[in-house]
C-alpha cells in the first residue's frame, strides 16, 4: 500500500509539468494576455484554460483507472454552506476594508446589473463555470494527493504541502503569461502572497476532503472564492488595486485568513469516513 501512494504521489508529481509547461510556452507563443484574452487564437485560449485539467490528467495516469478516489459522495448541506461561506466572509472583509479604508474604490460603472443583483448572481449560479474548472484541480489536489499524504500526515501538515503545490502549480502561469500579474507589482510579492493565500485556503480544503470523504465542499469553496474575487469583487474595484486585492492581493490574503479562523470550529472537526471515499 505504502509503495503504491508513493508511486502515485511521484508520478504525479512528474506528469504534472509535462503537461503544464508545454501549455504555458504554447500560450505564450501566440501572444496570450489575461487582460485581453478573449484577442487570442481559439487553440490558445484552449492550451491556457485547459491546464485547470491538467491536475486531474496527472491523477489519472498516476492511478491507470484503478481505484481512483473520486469523492462524489454526499457531504452534508451544513457543510456545503459552510465551505460556501468561508470564501464570502473573506472577500466581504477584505473588499469591504479597502473600500471603507479608501484604500481602494468601490464602483459600480461597467457592471451589467445593480450592485446588489451582481453580488447574487455572482456568488450563487455565477459558481458554475468555475465548478468545472475547480474539478480539474481538485481531482488532482483533493481526491490524489490529499487522500494519500492523509494516509501518513496529519491534516495540518497535508494542507502546507497541498498548499504550496497548489502555489507552484500556478507559479509558470504568472511568472510567463502577461496579465497574470498586474504592471508594477514586484513578481516576488505577488508569489509571495500567492503561495500564503494558497496555503491558508488548503487547510479548510484538506479537513473537508478527510473529514467528509467528499469532493464537493472542496469544490465549493474554490469555485466560490474565484466568483467572489472575480464575479463580485473586482468587478466592484475600479481601478483595481493589485497590491490590495484580487488573487495574492495582501487585503484578500488577511480577508481569507480571518474567515478559515472565525471558522474553523465548523470545518475543523473529526474525520467521520474514510478519505477515499
Amino acid at each position: 500500500m505504502k509503495t503504491d501512494t508513493s508511486r502515485q504521489i511521484a508520478t504525479f508529481a512528474l506528469v504534472l509539468p509535462v503537461l503544464v509547461l508545454p501549455a504555458v510556452a504554447y500560450a505564450v507563443s501566440q501572444g496570450v494576455d489575461l487582460d485581453r484574452v478573449g484577442e487570442a487564437p481559439i487553440p490558445a485560449q484552449i492550451a491556457l484554460y485547459g491546464q485547470a485539467l491538467a491536475p486531474a490528467l496527472a491523477a489519472a495516469v498516476a492511478f491507470r483507472g484503478r481505484g481512483f478516489p473520486w469523492g462524489f459522495g454526499k457531504a452534508p448541506p451544513t457543510t456545503l454552506l459552510t465551505a460556501w461561506a468561508i470564501p464570502v466572509i473573506g472577500a466581504g472583509v477584505a473588499y469591504g476594508t479597502g473600500w471603507l479604508t479608501g484604500l481602494a474604490s468601490f464602483s459600480a460603472q461597467g457592471l451589467p446589473m445593480p450592485p446588489v443583483l451582481t453580488l447574487l448572481v455572482g456568488l450563487v449560479p455565477g459558481l458554475v463555470p468555475y465548478l468545472v474548472l475547480a474539478l480539474g484541480e481538485q481531482l488532482g489536489w483533493s481526491s490524489l494527493l490529499v487522500t494519500r499524504l492523509g494516509e501518513r500526515h496529519s491534516a495540518d501538515v497535508v494542507a502546507v504541502i497541498v498548499g504550496l503545490a497548489w502555489a507552484l502549480f500556478h507559479v509558470p502561469l504568472m511568472l510567463f503569461v502577461p496579465g497574470a500579474v498586474d504592471p508594477g507589482v514586484p513578481m516576488a510579492y505577488a508569489l509571495f502572497w500567492f503561495a500564503v493565500q494558497s496555503v491558508v485556503l488548503a487547510f479548510p480544503l484538506v479537513w473537508f476532503r478527510l473529514r467528509t470523504g467528499s469532493i464537493w465542499p472542496v469544490l465549493v469553496l474554490h469555485a466560490t472564492f474565484n466568483a467572489a474575487t472575480y464575479f463580485v469583487g473586482q468587478a466592484m474595484t475600479q481601478p483595481r488595486a493589485p497590491w490590495l486585492l484580487g488573487e495574492g492581493g495582501v487585503l484578500t490574503t488577511a480577508g481569507i485568513a480571518v474567515a478559515v479562523a472565525a471558522t474553523a470550529r465548523w470545518w475543523r472537526q473529526p474525520r467521520v469516513s474514510p478519505a477515499a471515499a
